[in-house]
């Protein structure tokens, strides 16, 4: 009879822990940095160019991220927030200290996430930067992301990044 309970308190425990646990987030996006790496690739005029891959990981618990589409007539007074919802402030080493880039520089990256409709959103993204010149030496990038109620996410930082190293005229 001992043995009997046992088994049945054995398989009840094992049954409870078959439950599905559902993986609850804020609202907020929220972003977590993973790697950066450089490749050379050919652009469509067959020009070397470096390309950097930002890989980072994003939940956002209400499921609202990504933009739709933006059509080919659409409003060019838009305001970026309704254009963009991915952005980088980009940051180069000068002498001794990173020094923040400003925008008029290009020191300021604008990207569209596409549209999900899924909750929780939980997953990997890879984000393609490209280089056709080097103009920096050594940088790092800190980003964001905004869903579409315009919660921002946290911000995040890469790991310091050597351009310096890269010879597009390499055949």
């Amino acid at each position: 009879m001992k043995v009997i309970r046992i088994t049945f308190w054995i398989g009840l425990m094992l049954l409870a822990s078959c439950n599905e646990v559902t993986e609850t987030y804020p609202d907020e996006p929220v972003v977590d940095y993973q790697t950066f790496g450089i490749y050379i690739s050919e652009d469509a005029l067959g020009n070397q160019v470096a390309i950097g891959r930002l890989t980072f990981n994003f939940t956002d618990g209400d499921g609202n991220l990504g933009l739709p589409p933006l059509e080919e007539n659409s409003n060019p007074l838009l305001p970026d927030s309704m254009k963009y919802n991915f952005y980088l402030q980009l940051y180069d080493l000068q002498g001794y200290e990173f020094v923040k880039i400003s925008e008029s520089e290009g020191g300021i990256l604008k990207y569209r996430i596409p549209f999900l409709n899924k909750q929780p959103t939980k997953g990997i993204m890879d984000l393609d930067i490209s280089y056709p010149l080097i103009v920096h030496d050594t940088i790092f990038y800190t980003f964001y992301i905004m869903d579409r109620t315009f919660n921002h996410s946290n911000t995040d930082t890469t790991d310091v990044i050597v351009l310096s190293e890269i010879d597009l005229n390499e055949n």
